[in-house]
C-alpha cells in the first residue's frame, strides 16, 4: 500500500471515514475481482484473531469445537421447507464437478442447520447423550443482493461463529438461549462495545425458530447493526431430522435445539467505537 499522509474523513461522515479506516489501517482490501468478497490483510487478520480468541475462551467453557463439510446436498437442504424459504434467493449452488453434472446439487451453506442436523440424528440416541453443545467457526456463503459492505454486508462471511445444542427438554433449551445471551454480553463487554438485547418479532425471526432474540450496538451514524443472534428451535428441526433420543422410561422422545451466532460483524463494531468515542453527540461506551 502507498503512503498516505492526507487527514481522515470527518468521524461524523462515518460511511467514508469508516471505508477509509478499513483501507489506511490495512484491514480489509475491497479490490478482491468477486462483489461482496473481500480480502482480510494480515493486521486486521490479527485484529479478527485476537477477538475471536476471546470469543472461543468463552464458547470452550461449555462447548465443543467442530467442523461441518461446506456443500449440503439438496437432498437434505430442501427437507425443511419454512427454512430454505428463508435463504431461497441467497443459495449458492454447485451443480458440477468438472464438466460433469452432478447427480444431486450442493448448497454452499448459508448457515449449517442443514448440515449439521442429519448428523446429529445419527449420533443421539439416548438421554445420556444430552445435552450436545458445538460450535464451529466457519465461511458462509449468501448471494447478497443489496448494498454490499466489507465485514457488515457480504456475500462471503469469513468468519461465522454458530453453537447448535441439543437438549432433552424445551425449558432446557430456552435456558439455553440465556446462557447464549450471557456469553454475547460478555464478549462485548470485553471489546467494549455496548449492545441491545430485543426479541425480534414473529415476522422478522430466523427461519424455522420459535424466536429469535438479537444483539444490536448503534453505530455513530445512529443506525443499529444486528451483531448476534440466538433462536430457539424447539423441536422443529428434529422432528425434520429425526433427532430423537430415549429418556429414562425408554420412550423415544424429540429433543429441543438451539442456535446462535456471530461474525465479523464484531469487528465492525470495534471499528465503530473508535469513531463513537470522539464523535460529538455520539454514546458512551459504559
Amino acid at each position: 500500500m502507498e503512503e498516505d499522509t492526507g487527514a481522515l474523513p470527518r468521524k461524523d461522515d462515518f460511511s467514508e471515514w469508516y471505508n477509509e479506516v478499513l483501507w489506511r489501517a490495512e484491514i480489509m482490501d475491497v479490490r478482491y475481482p468477486v462483489k461482496g468478497l473481500y480480502v482480510w490483510y494480515p493486521h486486521g487478520f490479527a485484529i479478527r484473531k485476537r477477538a475471536y480468541g476471546i470469543l472461543r475462551d468463552l464458547m470452550d467453557r461449555d462447548h465443543a469445537e467442530t467442523m461441518f463439510p461446506l456443500l449440503i446436498p439438496e437432498t437434505e437442504f430442501m427437507k425443511e421447507a419454512t427454512h430454505i424459504k428463508g435463504f431461497e434467493d441467497e443459495v449458492y449452488w454447485v451443480t458440477h464437478g468438472g464438466r460433469n453434472e452432478l447427480d444431486v446439487p450442493l448448497a454452499l451453506r448459508p448457515t449449517s442447520e442443514t448440515a449439521i442436523y442429519p448428523m446429529y440424528s445419527l449420533w443421539i440416541r439416548s438421554h445420556t447423550d444430552l445435552p450436545l453443545k458445538l460450535y464451529q467457526i466457519v465461511n458462509t456463503f449468501r448471494y447478497e443482493t443489496k448494498h454490499t459492505r466489507p465485514l457488515i454486508r457480504l456475500r462471503e462471511i469469513t468468519s461465522f461463529k454458530e453453537a447448535h445444542t441439543v437438549h432433552a427438554t424445551r425449558e432446557e433449551a430456552e435456558a439455553q438461549v440465556e446462557t447464549a445471551l450471557g456469553l454475547y454480553k460478555e464478549f462485548y463487554e470485553s471489546l467494549r462495545v455496548p449492545v441491545i438485547i430485543s426479541r425480534r418479532p414473529a415476522w422478522d425471526k430466523f427461519p424455522g425458530a420459535d424466536y429469535t432474540i438479537a444483539v444490536d450496538t448503534i453505530m455513530p451514524d445512529g443506525k443499529t447493526l444486528q451483531i448476534g443472534t440466538a433462536h430457539m428451535l424447539g423441536d422443529h428441526f428434529s422432528r425434520t431430522y429425526e433427532i430423537t433420543y430415549e429418556d429414562a422410561n425408554g420412550e423415544r422422545q424429540y429433543a429441543s435445539q438451539t442456535c446462535y451466532g456471530i461474525s465479523e460483524r464484531s469487528i465492525a463494531a470495534v471499528i465503530a467505537r473508535i469513531n463513537a468515542s470522539s464523535c460529538p453527540g455520539a454514546i458512551s461506551t459504559p
